[in-house]
C-alpha cells in the first residue's frame, strides 16, 4: 500500500533539529532537494503499489534519495543507512520532517528500492530534474543580467551556453547543438570465468541438490547416490593451482568434471522418480540447479567440438545473464558485464541502450537523432561519434538532414578531394570535441561506481547504471548553481562597497 505525502516541499525552516540551530541553505543536499520535483515523481511511483492493501510503503523521496546518496558517495547499503542516520542534511534530503536518532529504514530495503525504481522511472526523474534545474538557472541568470559588468556578462553567457539551449537569435529552421555518442562495457563483479572452475561449481551444486532430495525420500531410498566429491575436488585443485597447466591436463580435468555432473544429474532424476520434489529445494538452490544443467550442456558441447564458442555462453552461476563482451581495448580484450550506449546532449548524459548481449552500437545513431528532434524540435548541427558509427546508412541519413557527422569510417580510405584549411580545422575540432564523451565515461567509472557493478539481479543492475548517469546530470546543475552563487557574491560585494543597499535588497527578492 502507498500513502501519498501531501505536505509539499519541506523547507529547511520547517526541519526540526532537537539540538538547536538551523540547516545551512547553501548546503549541497539542500540545494539538490530544491531542484528535484518530488511531488510529480511521487505520482508516477505510487501506481506500483496497491491503494488499499498491504503495509504502507516508504515514500518515493526516501527511496530515491537513499539510492542517490549511495550512488553519489559510493558506499554500501549498510553504510548508506548509517550515514543517513548520522547526518541531518541527508535526513532532510530524503524527506524527514526532523532529525531522528533511529534508522529511518533497514539496510535490506535498499534492494527493494532498486527493484521498484527501474531505469524507466529514473529516466523520467532525469528529464524532469534537468528541466527543473535549467529553469532555475535561467531564472537566476535573468535576475543577474541587468546589474553585471561586461566581464561578468561574459561569465553569464558561458554559463548559459552550458545549458545547451538554443539562442533566441538563432534561425529556427536551422540545426543547432552537438550530440556525442559512444558505447562502453560496465563490468560486473564476477571472478574471471574459467571453464574448469565453472564446472567444479556446477558439480558442487548438483551434490547439494542430491543431499537435500535424499532427505525427502530417506525413508524410501536406503542408500544415497554415490558422488566422488573428494576425488573431484582434489583433481580440480591440482590443476587450478598450477601456474601453467598443459592443455591436455585441463581437458582431462574437464572430462572428469563433466562425467561427475552427468552422473549427479542422473541421480537427481532417480530421486525425483522416488518421490522427491524439486520445490522443496528453495528458490535459490533450484535456480542454481537450472543454471548448472545449462552450464553442463554448453560445456559438453564445447568439449565435444574442442572449441571455446557457444551461443549465450554462461560465465557465472550467480549471474547467468552476464555475457562476454569483446571490446578490443588495451589490456582488456574481453569484458564481462552490460554493454551500454550513452549520449552527451550538450553537457547532459542520457542512457540510450543497455544489454548484456553484444550488439553494434552504430544502429543506435538514427534513433538517437530522431529522439533529439522529438525533444527539441530541431536536429543537431553535428554528431561526434566513434569510427564504428560512420556507416554508409548513417552518413546518408545525416546528409539528408544537413547534419555534420564527424569522424573517419573503418573502411578502406579513398582519396578525397583536397580540403581547405578551414575544413581541416573544423574536422580536427570535431575530433577534439568527441573526447568529451570519453571523459564522461571515465568519470562515471572512476567516481560514480560504473567500474564494477556489485548488484546481482538484472533489474537492480539497470537501476544502478541509470542512477549513476542521473547523479552526473544533477552534479552538472549543482555546479552551474555554485558558479552563479559565486558570481552573485562578487556582484554583491561590489554593490555593497558602493553603498547600494537598495539594489541588494531588490536582488535578494528576485532570487
Amino acid at each position: 500500500m502507498y500513502v501519498f505525502q501531501h505536505n509539499g516541499q519541506l523547507s529547511i525552516e520547517e526541519f526540526h533539529a532537537p539540538f538547536g540551530g538551523k540547516l545551512d541553505p547553501n548546503n549541497r543536499w539542500v540545494a539538490l532537494a530544491s531542484i528535484i520535483p518530488w511531488e510529480p515523481l511521487e505520482s508516477r511511483y505510487a501506481p506500483l503499489f496497491s491503494a488499499t492493501t498491504g503495509a504502507p510503503a516508504k515514500p518515493f523521496r526516501m527511496a530515491f534519495g537513499a539510492l542517490y546518496i549511495q550512488q553519489r558517495l559510493g558506499v554500501t547499503d549498510r553504510e548508506s543507512v548509517e550515514l543517513i542516520t548520522e547526518s541531518p542534511y541527508l535526513q532532510f534530503f530524503i524527506g524527514l520532517s526532523g532529525y531522528q536518532f533511529t534508522r529511518p529504514f533497514d539496510a535490506s530495503m535498499m534492494v527493494h528500492f532498486r527493484k521498484r525504481i527501474g531505469p524507466d522511472l529514473i529516466k523520467i526523474c532525469n528529464d524532469m530534474t534537468k528541466a527543473s534545474g535549467i529553469a532555475l538557472v535561467k531564472q537566476l541568470l535573468s535576475s543577474l543580467a541587468d546589474e553585471c559588468t561586461e566581464g561578468e556578462n561574459k561569465e553569464l553567457a558561458a554559463i548559459e551556453l552550458e545549458l545547451g539551449e538554443r539562442p533566441l537569435s538563432h534561425d529556427t529552421s536551422e540545426n543547432w547543438g552537438t550530440l556525442m555518442l559512444d558505447a562502453t562495457c560496465v563490468p560486473d563483479d564476477i571472478p574471471y570465468p574459467v571453464d574448469l572452475r565453472l564446472l567444479n561449481e556446477a558439480r558442487e551444486t548438483t551434490e547439494m541438490v542430491i543431499d537435500d532430495l535424499f532427505k525427502q525420500v530417506s525413508d524410501k531410498v536406503k542408500r544415497k547416490p554415490r558422488c566422488n566429491r573428494d576425488k573431484a575436488r582434489n583433481q580440480f585443485l591440482a590443476i587450478i593451482k598450477k601456474k601453467k597447466p598443459r592443455k591436455s591436463e585441463i581437458r582431462e580435468a574437464k572430462r572428469f568434471q563433466l562425467n561427475e555432473i552427468r552422473r549427479n544429474l542422473a541421480a537427481i532424476d532417480t530421486l525425483i522418480h522416488s518421490g522427491a520434489v524439486l520445490l522443496g529445494l528453495g528458490s535459490h538452490l533450484y535456480r542454481k540447479l537450472l543454471v548448472s544443467s545449462e552450464v553442463y550442456r554448453q560445456q559438453q558441447e564445447m568439449y565435444d567440438a574442442d572449441n571455446c564458442r557457444t551461443a549465450n555462453r554462461i560465465v557465472n552461476l550467480a549471474k547467468p545473464h552476464v555475457r562476454p563482451i569483446v571490446r578490443g581495448k588495451a589490456g582488456k580484450k574481453t569484458e564481462f558485464g552490460a554493454k551500454i550506449s550513452i549520449s552527451d546532449d550538450n553537457g547532459f548524459v542520457d542512457l540510450d541502450r543497455i544489454s548484456w548481449d553484444n550488439y553494434n552500437e552504430a544502429n543506435d545513431l538514427i534513433q538517437r537523432i530522431e529522439q533529439y528532434k522529438q525533444e527539441r524540435g530541431y536536429y543537431p548541427e553535428r554528431v561526434c561519434a566513434d569510427a564504428i558509427y560512420i556507416t554508409t546508412e548513417n552518413k546518408r541519413y545525416c546528409a539528408e538532414h544537413n547534419i555534420r557527422l564527424s569522424g573517419r569510417g573503418r573502411g578502406k580510405r579513398v582519396e578525397s578531394p583536397a580540403e581547405s584549411a578551414e575544413q581541416q580545422d573544423l574536422f580536427k575540432s570535431d575530433l577534439r570535441r568527441r573526447s568529451v564523451i570519453e571523459g564522461r565515461i571515465g568519470t562515471s567509472k572512476r567516481k560514480y561506481g560504473l567500474d564494477l557493478i556489485m548488484t546481482k539481479l538484472v533489474e537492480t543492475s539497470k537501476s544502478v547504471i541509470g542512477m549513476a548517469l542521473f547523479v552526473m546530470n544533477a552534479e552538472k546543475i549543482l555546479r552551474l548553481l555554485r558558479l552563479l552563487f559565486a558570481l552573485f557574491v562578487c556582484v554583491y560585494m561590489v554593490f555593497a562597497s558602493m553603498n547600494t543597499g537598495e539594489r541588494h535588497v531588490k536582488r535578494l527578492a528576485c532570487i
